[in-house]
């Protein structure tokens, strides 16, 4: 087999309106308002590139579904193709705005006229057929376009798959599909065909805090349907939706390995994509930034930029935790934390966010009692706060136990675990081991060599 060369974008999450606002939403993390020259830009990249051809984008295109949205992404990857180049896009909840029977367009309408703004669902196979569908060589036949297989080049097919669910509450496959799906890897694997999948939620957790804020967030099932795909024979599965940065190898019980590539927003923090190089059953993906995000960023560089942006929202985070309860569910929206989330534990947040909003770490161990490094002592706890959260949607997690601030950590939560540990929920105990896992990932979340 000859090598190959895939780009993956995800979350590009384009928005448009006519007229454009002169002002974003204050509770997203994405930089909205910039989202059309960052795609221009990252999609100029990839005309420039010689030797890649085939550009992959796994869900969340647009912002909400909206037409103008559609309207203008559309011609955009049209002229990609027109280059000579080839895009293949799944879609995903933020691609559509209407989904229920009553709501079906019975007016003969043509797609994105509705006047409502919104597209529906049933549209979007129409609507990106060719990018991907229309070239499909098996089509799941009840949601006909939405998940399919294409052939990439001699010796490797693609797995697209659509995991919407019921558009809301469960995004996931349910058996049927999930048994078409089966079907699909067990026949690449009797063709002798390097088959590789991208869905658009995440199969495995990208951090380990992502499932205990935002389990609904996750692939409906996924430690389940996870563990039936790496059985079958799939290797490796490309995601987005988290907005975070993040390889995550593992092996199943029966002793099959799978590794999940999720990939951050383009249009966020870090402002990253992946590179993609297939040669036989050798897989290497490596990470890609955006070094001109198509705008004037003053003196800022483009990680510069977007780092800010992504800061923004998480300081407001935690400084409304120490003041203002709705101010703080309006914003943790943001990043998938959900109001019960909040309301149930407001008591705690806000004792904590009261006292995180002016602490160090010297602060921290003399009220616990406990003796941390000296280097770590001025580190301001809100800060560290905004870093940590940074490094774990750019998959820096790099306060290893080797640091004077990973040291300081661990002692502190090693002291809070054994004076609060039986009160928590059993998914952090203990709970340095926890934090531990949050503050330090070994494994690079920006490179990696996969056999298939």
């Amino acid at each position: 087999m000859q090598k190959l060369k895939f780009w993956q974008f995800t979350d590009t999450h384009l928005f448009a309106r006519n007229p454009m606002p002169t002002q974003a939403p204050h509770t997203d993390q994405k930089t909205l308002l910039e989202s059309i020259p960052i795609i221009d830009k990252a999609l100029e990249m990839f005309l420039a590139e010689p030797d890649c051809n085939i550009l992959l984008i796994s869900g969340d295109i647009t912002c909400n579904g909206h037409a103008d949205e559609h309207k203008a992404l559309i011609p955009r990857l049209r002229a990609v193709q027109q280059a000579g180049k080839r895009v293949i896009v799944t879609t995903a909840t933020h691609d559509y705005g209407l989904t229920s029977p009553e709501t079906r367009n019975e007016t003969g309408l043509p797609p994105l006229e509705h006047p409502e703004g919104r597209v529906f669902r049933h549209e979007l196979a129409g609507l990106y057929e060719e990018f991907g569908p229309r070239d499909a060589i098996a089509d799941y036949s009840p949601d006909p376009g939405m998940s399919y297989v294409v052939q990439l080049a001699p010796g490797y097919r693609m797995l697209c798959l659509n995991d919407d669910g019921n558009g809301r509450s469960f995004c996931g496959y349910d058996e049927p599909m999930m048994e078409w799906i089966l079907a699909q890897i067990a026949q690449a694997r009797a063709d002798g065909q390097v088959l590789i999948g991208t869905t658009h939620h995440p199969t495995l957790p990208p951090s380990p805090i992502y499932p205990v804020i935002s389990q609904r967030d996750m692939l409906g099932n996924w430690q389940e349907t996870t563990q039936r795909l790496a059985d079958a024979g799939l290797r490796v599965m490309f995601t987005g939706h988290t907005h975070i940065m993040n390889i995550n190898p593992i092996v199943t019980p029966a002793g099959n390995p799978y590794t999940e590539v999720n990939t951050a927003a383009l249009v966020g923090h870090p402002g990253g994509f992946r590179e993609v190089t297939l040669d036989g059953r050798r897989m290497t993906v490596k990470t890609r930034f955006m070094d001109d995000l198509g705008f004037d960023t003053g003196e800022l560089t483009a990680q510069e930029y977007l780092a800010k942006h992504f800061d923004y929202l998480l300081r407001s985070i935690v400084e409304s935790a120490a003041t203002d309860r709705e101010k703080l569910v309006d914003h943790a929206n943001g990043f998938s934390v959900e109001r019960h989330v909040i309301e149930k534990n407001w008591r705690l947040i806000n004792f904590a966010g009261k006292y995180v909003n002016r602490a160090t770490l010297g602060s921290v161990a003399r009220l616990l009692c406990v003796r941390i490094p000296k280097e770590a002592k001025k580190v301001r706890v809100k800060e560290l706060f905004l870093e940590l959260a940074r490094n774990i949607f750019g998959g820096t997690e790099h306060y290893g136990p080797d640091t004077p601030v990973g040291q300081a950590i661990l002692i502190i939560m090693r002291r809070v675990n054994k004076v609060i540990g039986s009160k928590l929920p059993a998914v952090v105990r203990p709970l340095d081991e926890f934090v531990g896992s949050l503050i330090y990932d070994p494994v690079d979340d920006h490179y990696a060599e996969i056999e298939l």
